[in-house]
């Protein structure tokens, strides 16, 4: 509930925190509460710690040079070393977030052995994210006044997977209540539960609605079928006919209460065309990166490097601003490759596989399996078109789920034991995360830790553009700056930000063949980064007579085609005159100049 509240931890520094938090919990759990101890060991288990182990090690090996067609080109440019992976730094910082969630699952594992544990467990996590969606509304009707509710998640489509999940969960305990109660939809016997599963109910379906998320609706409607299908089914003739009424009802009021965003939803359906052209100039840019390294990817996490080396002049007024493919399974196979995504979807298929057994069972327990099933039919059907299951927080709540509910109960005369394998599991990921979050979170109080050998490129980064706004001479400072400029692109090599401070730093030096270079590899990789044309446009021309014509001619092709898009003309003017330098002031405006003029002819004819 934390990581989902403070926006999702999407922020890097706050995902390695959460991570940290996570591993405490297990150790906590395991050394102050005996019944934790009771719990067999899955660390050497088949199914989830060996195959866990697996996906681990396939992820990782993008950091080896050792793939069928070697180290990355990109490593060229540093000259020494080299990996299948684009982007050390956000591979390890992934691989210790999957770290984090596998002790998350580890201590739900733990507290779901026991089935009152497991059901007090989801109930109450139910009642928190009822309320989480209550402020929600309240906070998008009356505050933010947007279009479209994102919550604290910073995206609609991110809102509708948690919203639609919450509908799943609220109308499964709502069921096993009107079970409960004979299958008579009496008032008199449902209990305060039933109401307040009820009242969940339609609060996320509100909340649903208000995100106008097509696909989640959809989802969420799939899975709802799903779930009360399978209800009817497990309870059999315990449910009277006013039972299966009662669940149709629900069905159809979570669609009219999604119709009454009609207005909203209507224009988004009326955008659905423009929208699925989008979607496909995403899909089929990143399909042809993954088939350039289609085994083991380019690395978790490597995404928005991945999608600034694809960007072209035609793909750019779609790709300039996305943070994922929209496709769950495409950007799988972009970032962990064939590998990585065959060993994932056999961990999860086990999980999946055992969690359909449970549900099979009567009673609370088996309503728990089936609506955890349904909610996964949900994610992975949303997952096609949307950005949502890649949000850290949803990751987490995810691994709280499927641990609670695949576990196997332990016998009651097990022995509470020590187990070392799990303290020097969890302990050791409590060191390691510490160890790399720590200089990230300093970071962002405004500390700097890039001295550290665990910091992380975000790191080396702050600290290297608060040295360069110094603007200082001395030397000791210079030399620290470029000591981690060159770890920085040591981590992450394609990265045209890494590479214009690298260029920075050289020019404050006063190395002009080296500010060069530095300057060519950050269009080389980037040509196109639009969060970065203002500081490396003003970085070229501030230095423009000293530029080689390549550089030149490559700084003067991004400006030509930031020109070109919409409302450009203002911006530019005002780059143009902040430049201090007189030589590459006028040049800017000669290059606005003839561009203005040019786009005025077209305009005429």
């Amino acid at each position: 509930m934390s990581e989902i509240v403070v926006f999702g931890a999407s922020d890097v520094a706050v995902a390695a925190v959460f991570g940290v938090l996570q591993s405490l919990f297990l150790l906590v759990l395991l050394s102050t509460c005996a019944w934790a101890r009771r719990v067999p060991s899955i660390l050497a288990a088949p199914w989830p710690g060996l195959m866990f182990l697996a996906v681990l090690i396939a992820t990782a090996w993008a950091l080896t040079p050792f793939g069928p067609g070697g180290p990355h080109p990109v490593w060229a440019y540093v000259g020494r070393g080299g990996s299948i992976t684009v982007d050390r730094s956000s591979l390890t910082l992934s691989l210790l977030r999957l770290l984090g969630l596998a002790c998350l699952f580890y201590g739900a594992w733990i507290v779901g052995a026991s089935e009152t544990r497991r059901r007090a467990l989801m109930w109450w996590l139910l009642l928190a994210l009822g309320v989480f969606a209550a402020v929600a509304i309240v906070d998008h009707v009356t505050l933010r006044g947007g279009r479209r509710l994102t919550a604290t998640l910073l995206s609609p489509n991110s809102a509708a997977t948690l919203m639609g999940i919450g509908v799943v969960f609220a109308l499964g305990f709502f069921s096993q209540s009107l079970q409960r109660a004979g299958g008579r939809l009496r008032i008199e016997r449902l209990g305060l539960d039933a109401s307040l599963a009820l009242g969940a109910a339609a609060v996320f379906a509100v909340a649903l609605a208000l995100t106008a998320s097509r696909a989640g609706i959809f989802s969420t409607v799939v899975a709802l079928a799903i779930l009360l299908t399978w209800q009817v089914l497990a309870q059999g003739r315990k449910l009277s006919a006013i039972a299966i009424i009662g669940g149709a009802a629900a069905l159809l009021v979570v669609v009219g209460v999604a119709m009454q965003s009609a207005d909203l939803t209507a224009a988004r359906l009326e955008n659905l065309q423009n929208d699925v052209v989008v979607r496909r100039t995403i899909f089929d840019a990143h399909w042809e990166a993954f088939r350039g390294s289609p085994w083991f990817g380019f690395g978790l996490g490597s995404f928005p490097l991945v999608n600034q080396l694809i960007t072209t002049s035609e793909t750019l007024r779609v790709l300039y601003d996305v943070r994922a493919t929209h496709n769950l399974y495409l950007q799988w196979l972009e970032e962990g490759g064939i590998v990585g995504t065959i060993m994932m979807a056999a961990w999860a298929s086990v999980a999946l596989g055992r969690t359909a057994r449970e549900g099979v069972k009567p009673g609370t327990a088996g309503m728990l399996a089936r609506a955890t099933v349904a909610a996964a039919v949900l994610v992975l059907l949303h997952g096609l078109s949307d950005f949502a299951v890649q949000v850290p927080a949803l990751q987490a709540l995810f691994a709280v789920g499927l641990g609670a509910v695949t576990t196997v109960a332990p016998s009651r005369r097990a022995p509470a034991a020590i187990k070392a394998g799990s303290f020097a599991f969890a302990g050791g990921v409590f060191v390691v995360s510490l160890l790399v979050a720590a200089p990230l979170a300093v970071a962002r109080f405004g500390g700097d830790m890039a001295w550290a050998p665990t910091a992380s490129a975000e790191v080396l980064a702050v600290s290297i553009e608060k040295d360069l706004a110094r603007e200082t001479k001395d030397l000791k400072v210079q030399n620290r700056m470029l000591a981690h400029a060159q770890r920085e692109i040591a981590l992450r090599p394609a990265s045209g930000g890494a590479w214009l401070r690298m260029a920075a730093v050289q020019f404050q030096r006063g190395d002009i063949a080296a500010a060069n270079t530095a300057l060519d590899h950050s269009f080389a990789v980037a040509p196109l980064q639009t969060s970065l044309f203002e500081s490396r446009t003003r970085l070229a021309y501030e230095h423009w007579a000293v530029l080689t014509p390549a550089v030149r001619q490559v700084a003067m092709y991004q400006v030509r085609i930031e020109f070109s898009r919409p409302n450009s003309f203002r911006r530019l003017a005002a780059l143009a005159n902040s430049i201090r330098d007189p030589a590459g002031r006028v040049g800017l405006a000669l290059l606005i100049a003839s561009e203005r003029l040019q786009q005025e002819q077209a305009a005429a004819q």
